[in-house]
C-alpha cells in the first residue's frame, strides 16, 4: 500500500497505476498573487519533481473546485480570495510510466494572510515577479501564468 499526497487514506499501488493508465486526474493549481508576485514552490515529489511550480493538488470526490483551492491553500498556511477561474489546461506527461494524464483548472487568488509552509509536494516557496520565473519553472506552470497575465486583446 503506498500513501499519495492529497489523497485520503492508502490505495495499494496496483489500483493507483491502474487509475492513472485509464484515467485522467483531475486537478486545481493556484495563481496566487501577492504585491505584484506570484507565489511558487519548489516540487519534492513527481510528476515535476525538482521543479518550480503553482500550489496545486487533486480535487476530492465531491469537492466543489473553489473548495480545492481554499483547501490547498489552507495546507501551506494561506488564506486567499478567488479572482477569476483562468480556464481548463489538459496536461500530458509522456515519461511518465503510466503517461499519465490530468486535467488542470487554474485559479487566480488574492492572498489575504499566512506565510507559505513546506509540505510533503512543495519544499519551499518564494514571491516572484510573473514576467521573471526561475529558469526551472514548470512548463505548464509558465502557461497558465501568461494565460493569466498576458491575455491577447
Amino acid at each position: 500500500m503506498i500513501q499519495h499526497p492529497n489523497l485520503e487514506g492508502l490505495l495499494p499501488e496496483k489500483e493507483w497505476r491502474m487509475i492513472l493508465r485509464l484515467m485522467p486526474i483531475p486537478c486545481v493549481d493556484v495563481i496566487l498573487e501577492k504585491s505584484s508576485k506570484v507565489l511558487i514552490g519548489f516540487r519534492a515529489i513527481s510528476p515535476y519533481k525538482n521543479v518550480w511550480a503553482l500550489p496545486g493538488g487533486r480535487i476530492r470526490k465531491h469537492e466543489h473546485p473553489e473548495n480545492t483551492v481554499k483547501r490547498i491553500l489552507k495546507e501551506i498556511g494561506i488564506s486567499a480570495s478567488i479572482k477569476e477561474f483562468i480556464g481548463v489546461f489538459p496536461i500530458r506527461f509522456p515519461r511518465h510510466s503510466e503517461k499519465r494524464y490530468d486535467i488542470t483548472l487554474c485559479y487566480r487568488s488574492n492572498w489575504k494572510n499566512g506565510d507559505p509552509r513546506s509540505t510533503s509536494e512543495l519544499a519551499r516557496f518564494k514571491w516572484v515577479s510573473m514576467r521573471e520565473l526561475p529558469r526551472r519553472t514548470g512548463g505548464n506552470y509558465r502557461r497558465m501564468i501568461q494565460a493569466a497575465f498576458f491575455k491577447e486583446g
